[in-house]
């Protein structure tokens, strides 16, 4: 133990503590935990979480519904939000004979905690709860402020029928009310809830009364909100004042020190970056977003975010790295359907550049994490990854499955990015009937027949892999040796092969053969140094003693474990180990 200068006693260590306090017979620990209250609440500086510890140790109630709540709040004013989760749970332990609307209240601010740290189950439960006693009480307003936050948490699992169902019971419950913060609010939901599914003329419009309403109310945290959502949804449409509603948010939201929204701002601005490939200014929002999270327990947001930050190095070229991010997602315990539906897609999508295994079993799963009502975004962004490997495997049919009925639907909607995609593969299958109208370059461009322009414009966004393909599919020799170089140093290995193989066609003479003899010959596709990785992984050896063995940095194995796992389709290192020691051996030759 220690001494501190006030002559105040503590354990060097917590688990020395939790061991000494273990140690206690069960009878003993609520005496102690008595005396210990009663002489630390007679100090004034004493912190509300000891007095809370003490209180629940010593089994006093009203001391707990006392502090703990206080203790809950002085934590998530400072970003601890997991611990004023933690100290919520404890006063609910004691609430049960306090008045149903405080229960209700802690239940409320419990489930807003279990949301910004990502445990979106677990905060259904809580807000149900709360919903049970305002109805019980006949709370009107309190009743649909909770029916619209189960609707957003009934989306962030997965459930979208509950999310439509509790948003409109949410609006048609607080109109009858006199106009209110929680009717902006609960229309803001509405706003973000059509900008999912790609309505956005319908967005637009709850947003904006979310906004109007708002701001008459003084409402800056639904402000923040519904300006973000707006943002997006003109972002999506292809204007460019969206990024001036995303501005505005994220100033109100620093200067209001609102945590969750300006996260939620970071991770806007995050998404529509990457969307538009201004990979810049996704990258100064993803490091701000990511740190900001990270210092205050925002495990939600940042989760997103990490997301988004693979399908930024994926789309940039740098697949191990994107790799690593997208199986942090899908290792992380608290990963729920909507942020692992994202992580997926850029493996699933790696693989397949890859020519790895198990491409499409990681579009399968995000699919079925989709539920049974699939989004657009989620539709159009699945249909052309897909298209992208039927394409690859030389499937025209299997072009026209997958994209088709995506094509049938952003039709009917504004998304010039995903138009101009969907609409470039059945073009490039010679299946699109008519050049459509508002769709963003460079697809405009390649479907125009102006080849040469596309290419340099995804040379110019930074897309490696796209412009190597156009140079490959229309461009002169030099152009194609150029492509093979390209796709070559990615590692798209069918993307290479098929343009080797054209180019033989065509006369093309010394066409480098591609992959070394040592990655041609693992009977799992790894290369030499992979391989090498492999074997000392499966003898126990950590990443930091890997790279001392290579003369390597740690970092660097770290991008080779990710690259192993992803060719393999495994999500853990012992799974590497087994499938490799399972691997029958190629064949000689």
């Amino acid at each position: 133990m220690v001494r501190s200068d006030d002559g105040a006693l503590s354990f060097r260590h917590e688990l020395a503590r939790r061991a000494f306090e273990d140690s206690l017979s069960q009878s003993h620990r609520p005496l102690l935990h008595a005396k210990v209250f009663a002489a630390l609440s007679a100090r004034p500086q004493t912190s509300a979480a000891r007095l809370a510890h003490h209180a629940a140790g010593a089994r006093n109630a009203a001391a707990v519904l006392q502090f703990a709540p206080l203790a809950a709040m002085q934590a998530a004013s400072v970003g601890s939000h997991r611990e004023a989760a933690s100290l919520y749970q404890v006063a609910l332990v004691y609430a049960q004979e306090v008045a149903p609307d405080e229960r209700a209240r802690l239940y409320e601010k419990l489930s807003y905690e279990y949301y910004l740290t990502g445990q979106h189950v677990r905060a259904l439960e809580a807000r149900r709860a709360a919903l049970e006693i305002w109805r019980a009480s006949g709370a009107r307003m309190r009743e649909g402020d909770a029916l619209q936050w189960l609707s957003r948490l009934s989306w962030f699992v997965g459930r979208r029928p509950d999310a439509n169902s509790y948003a409109a019971e949410a609006v048609l419950t607080l109109e009858s009310l006199p106009r209110s913060p929680e009717l902006a609010r609960a229309y803001s939901n509405c706003a973000g809830l059509d900008m999912e599914s790609h309505e956005l003329e319908s967005g637009i419009s709850w947003a904006q009364r979310a906004i109007a309403l708002a701001e008459s109310c003084g409402a800056n945290e639904i402000l923040c909100e519904a300006l973000g959502t707006l943002g997006v949804i003109r972002l999506i449409a292809g204007d460019r004042a969206g990024w001036a509603d995303l501005e505005r948010s994220l100033g109100i939201a620093l200067d209001g020190d609102l945590q969750e929204h300006v996260a939620s701002a970071f991770n806007d601005f995050s998404a529509m970056a990457v969307s538009w490939r201004q990979y810049d200014k996704a990258a100064r929002y993803l490091s701000d977003g990511l740190a900001y999270c990270e210092k205050h327990d925002l495990d939600s947001l940042r989760l997103y975010m990490l997301a988004y930050r693979a399908r930024k190095a994926f789309e940039q070229g740098d697949w191990p790295a994107a790799s690593e991010d997208a199986e942090a997602v899908l290792r992380h315990p608290l990963a729920t359907p909507i942020m692992r539906i994202p992580a997926l897609r850029t493996l699933g999508h790696i693989r397949i550049r890859r020519g790895d295994p198990q491409a499409e079993a990681a579009l399968e799963e995000a699919w079925a994490l989709g539920g049974a009502t699939q989004e657009l975004q989620r539709v159009g962004t699945l249909a052309a990854i897909r298209a992208e490997a039927a394409w690859l495997a030389g499937d025209r049919e299997g072009v026209l499955r997958a994209v088709e009925p995506a094509y049938e639907m952003v039709c009917q909607r504004r998304d010039p990015r995903m138009k101009g995609e969907l609409a470039t593969w059945l073009w490039r299958v010679g299946a699109l009937e008519e050049h459509p109208a508002e769709i963003a370059d460079p697809y405009a461009q390649e479907i125009s027949g102006d080849w040469r322009a596309a290419a340099a414009n995804w040379r110019r966004l930074g897309c490696p892999y796209e412009c190597a393909c156009l140079l490959a599919w229309h461009g002169t020799e030099s152009e194609q040796r150029e492509a093979l170089e390209v796709l070559e140093r990615l590692g798209a290995a069918p993307a290479a092969q098929a343009l080797r193989k054209r180019m033989r066609a065509e006369g093309v003479r010394a066409v480098p053969r591609g992959l070394r003899t040592s990655t041609r010959s693992n009977r799992l596709g790894l290369t030499r140094r992979e391989a090498e990785i492999l074997t000392l992984v499966s003898q126990g050896m950590r990443n930091s003693a890997i790279a001392k063995r290579l003369f390597v940095s740690t970092r660097t194995v770290d991008r080779h474990v990710s690259a192993i796992l992803s060719k393999l389709g495994v999500q853990s290192r012992g799974e590497a180990v087994a499938l490799a020691s399972k691997a029958p051996a190629l064949p000689d030759r």
